[in-house]
């Protein structure tokens, strides 16, 4: 399968990557992505970069989304009861988002987990969901890895920071995580 669609914005048109949503029904956990990266858009693929694939097989490697060898893991989330989507839908390659889009991607997520009532969030980007909670508080938030507590009641679902390769999280903090997640979501270890 391949997820690339066009979308028009202020008189424009870009090359993207569309949501990976069901037509109905509740979802057991939505990953928010900050904008499409140029090389997932071309592959027509969720997360192809370095980090996008780390993130891929942490959730293969802790049962969380297991994704036979060479297949897309994208092509896996409806079959899990998982979906996808990000802020902005314009691609782009490391150019911050500006308060205006965060504004307008918070809207666009809160009409999804309204329809979708996702049981989690997990933010693939620390930083993406600070900017996005700060763009709508107007006050500077600071989430940490792994759950945030601290932010359920804004999306009315468990919040979920993802400990990204290449990112201040250490190896240590970055496996608590993804125990507490595994616990979470119910899953028996290997």
């Amino acid at each position: 399968m391949n997820y690339q669609t066009t979308i028009s914005e202020d008189g424009k048109s870009y090359k993207t990557l569309s949501d990976i949503l069901p037509e109905s029904g509740t979802l057991q956990i939505l990953i928010v992505g900050r904008t499409p990266s140029l090389g997932s858009v071309a592959k027509g693929h969720y997360f192809q970069g370095t980090r996008g694939k780390s993130l891929w097989r942490k959730l293969n490697k802790y049962g969380i989304l297991k994704v036979p060898e060479g297949d897309y893991a994208d092509d896996y989330l409806l079959q899990n009861n998982y979906g996808i989507t990000n802020i902005s839908e314009i691609p782009r390659e490391y150019k911050a988002l500006d308060e205006k889009e965060y504004r307008k991607g918070y809207e666009r997520l809160m009409k999804l987990i309204k329809k979708y009532e996702p049981k989690l969030l997990i933010f693939a980007y620390k930083n993406a969901l600070d900017l996005l909670l700060s763009s709508v508080m107007q006050d500077k938030v600071r989430a940490r890895y792994g759950f945030n507590p601290d932010y359920e009641h804004i999306f009315g679902a468990a919040v979920f920071v993802f400990p990204m390769i290449g990112t201040p999280c250490t190896k240590a903090e970055a496996e608590i995580c993804m125990t507490d997640l595994v616990s979470f979501l119910g899953i028996k270890p290997a």
